[in-house]
């Protein structure tokens, strides 16, 4: 696959999104688009779709992949499912799923396994209409130099879990169809969309705070503008971005809940399950009074009535469970309980930023609340943020003062356009859009540190055989901490070993740790909890790397060789690489020993520690 130091002829991002509901060709959720050199005009939506008349446009695509039951062939997908009216087994929000994290105590949610087959059936769709569409587009598409780059949520932050959806994407053909196709996961959601955001002429100085919600998740980010309309875009992040599990999904959940419920009491009447008949029952109409909640149109036909399937038409009257004449009502007060329940989640996302804005610069306001995404231009959400930090004076923080709340130009298209515009401008300027990233999350090493009686209640305590000072075992030394400045893109921290002169090899190997909690309440060592190991990393040092110690003979102690060295690690938007640096800061050269990674907990838990000789120390120590 092709470098990124190579210049591409096209770069096409892909934003993989969440389609709410089946059938229904009404929410569009993954999006693609494009630019090409030497021109590099600004990002171009690819609109056409299979299952879409020619002059029928589509700035996105339903995520939706169907399966012939009880089989892994592949039916439809995208708006050829929404138009099959053969029975099929169909395959929608599992996005969230493809994180074992996410909801792991529900024991009704899909295998993490099943998830990531779906996502890359589905993706391998996309690929073959997009390879299709391009070949057509661009003469000899296989030897153009082409970089597929897509995106990952926000609330992703496990290392390992981003290596395997490239592995699924490579899977799916991205990268594969030209020696110089390439794929790269550049971006998390919310900062694709904070570089959408940049381009829409705002102020040098100005401060904004970008909410992007979506129909999966939201995410928030605040940040510094560092260049004027029509220069290459700077950005300073402020605060770390953040994003959960709340969406326009979680809506369209309640809403099934709601018919369900009542379906369930008149069971006896229907013709059909009430599961299939709430499903059937999201259609257009419903999302027509959703996206249009809270507007002055809706507000004169406050309520809705759906017809019910699975009731034969204008026979069956419930008053009690709002059914007449075979049709549904759903209140403006039963949708506004549905709406404020994501609307309150939100409130409390965006004012962990502020809070933390303000505690980390007091003096700085917030200009623009600018809101993106399928739920962040719902009309309703938009009056209740701003009653809530424009006219309530009760909630007004002193770092919002003056804020306005915004809506982007294209809001279900900032992520998608935002890659692009991003690569783009790395292009063109060779310039990167953030200037400054903050940590989402705290990495660290797991080592031995000078035992401390007082600092080190009830940990293990070894005793070295080299120099005979005792060491506490199983501690943290924190590389880097949630929301501390990323300078160039790495960090590093020096370390030591000791080894016998007789050990043939001398053998590197080190845990790395991530935790999610805040700064004040990080762990000092493994035995407290609160780290997860998410890797190990290791190599064989260089006699370079070494220094024989207690040579002379007026040293005491028995002779031993000691290794400094280096780890640098290189913080991606969501994954991790290392390198081993020598005691004088240089890089390995290309004939010596890399470092191997392997992710996940280490197979045997005991053999974290991999024996005395092999311990690693702070340079302190």
């Amino acid at each position: 696959m092709a470098g990124r130091t190579k210049i591409p002829h096209v770069v096409v991002g892909i934003d993989f999104g969440m389609t709410c509901t089946a059938r229904i060709s009404r929410v569009n959720s993954s999006g693609v688009a494009y630019s090409y050199g030497p021109e590099w005009p600004p990002p171009i939506t690819l609109q056409h779709w299979p299952g879409k008349l020619i002059n029928e446009l589509a700035n996105k695509v339903s995520t939706i992949v169907s399966y012939t039951p009880g089989t892994a062939h592949i039916k439809s997908w995208g708006f050829l499912s929404e138009a099959e009216e053969d029975f099929a087994d169909d395959r929608e929000l599992f996005k969230l799923d493809l994180d074992p994290s996410f909801n792991a105590e529900n024991p009704q949610r899909a295998r993490v396994e099943d998830a990531r087959r779906w996502f890359q059936d589905y993706m391998r769709c996309i690929h073959d209409h997009v390879a299709d569409t391009f070949s057509n587009i661009f003469p000899r598409w296989a030897s153009q130099r082409v970089e597929f780059i897509f995106s990952v949520p926000t609330t992703w932050k496990s290392p390992s879990l981003v290596i395997e959806i490239k592995k699924l994407l490579s899977g799916a053909g991205f990268g594969e169809d030209g020696t110089d196709h390439s794929l790269d996961i550049s971006l998390t959601e919310a900062e694709a969309a904070a570089v959408y955001a940049s381009k829409q002429r705002y102020q040098k100085g100005d401060v904004v705070l970008v909410c992007d919600a979506g129909g999966g998740t939201t995410d928030v980010n605040i940040l510094r503008l560092d260049s004027m309309p029509g220069e290459a875009a700077k950005l300073e992040q402020l605060s770390f971005v953040e994003g959960q599990s709340i969406g326009s999904t979680q809506i369209d959940i309640g809403f099934h809940n709601i018919v369900v419920d009542r379906l369930k009491r008149i069971q006896g009447y229907l013709q059909g399950e009430p599961n299939a008949i709430a499903n059937s029952m999201l259609d257009k109409r419903f999302e027509n009074f959703k996206c249009s909640f809270g507007s002055i149109a809706a507000s004169a036909n406050p309520d809705r009535y759906f017809e019910v399937p699975g009731l034969l038409h204008g026979t069956y009257n419930f008053p009690e469970l709002g059914i007449e004449e075979s049709k549904m009502r759903l209140t403006s007060g039963e949708l506004k309980g549905l709406f404020d329940v994501q609307v309150e989640k939100m409130f409390k996302l965006i004012e962990t930023q502020l809070d933390r804005l303000q505690k980390k610069e007091p003096a700085t306001t917030i200009t623009y609340l600018v809101m993106s995404g399928g739920l962040g231009s719902s009309p309703y959400l938009r009056d209740r943020l701003k009653l809530r930090y424009m006219t309530d004076m009760s909630t007004v923080r002193p770092n919002i003062r003056g804020m306005q709340v915004v809506l982007v130009p294209e809001p279900q298209l900032v992520v998608v356009q935002g890659l692009v515009h991003n690569r783009i401008q790395e292009v063109q300027y060779g310039q990167e859009v953030f200037k400054m990233r903050c940590c989402r999350a705290s990495y660290g090493t797991i080592c031995r540190k000078k035992w401390d009686p007082k600092a080190h209640p009830g940990e293990e305590v070894k005793t070295d055989p080299f120099t005979s000072q005792k060491f506490a075992m199983g501690q943290i030394d924190w590389l880097i901490r949630q929301g501390d400045p990323i300078k160039g893109n790495s960090v590093r921290k020096p370390y030591h070993m000791c080894f016998s002169p007789t050990t043939q090899a001398k053998h590197w190997k080190a845990q790395i740790v991530m935790s999610d909690l805040p700064y004040e309440q990080l762990p000092t060592s493994l035995k407290w909890g609160g780290a997860d190991q998410i890797c190990s990393v290791e190599a064989e040092l260089v006699e370079r790397e070494m220094k024989v110690k207690n040579r002379h003979w007026y040293q005491f102690g028995p002779r031993y060789l000691r290794a400094d060295f280096a780890i640098n690690v290189v913080i991606g938007v969501a994954d991790l690489k290392f390198q081993l640096l020598d005691k004088e800061g240089l890089k390995r050269g290309e004939n010596e020993n890399p470092v191997e990674v392997e992710w996940g907990p280490p197979r045997n838990p005991s053999a974290a520690d991999d024996g005395m000789d092999k311990a690693m120390y702070p340079k302190a120590c």
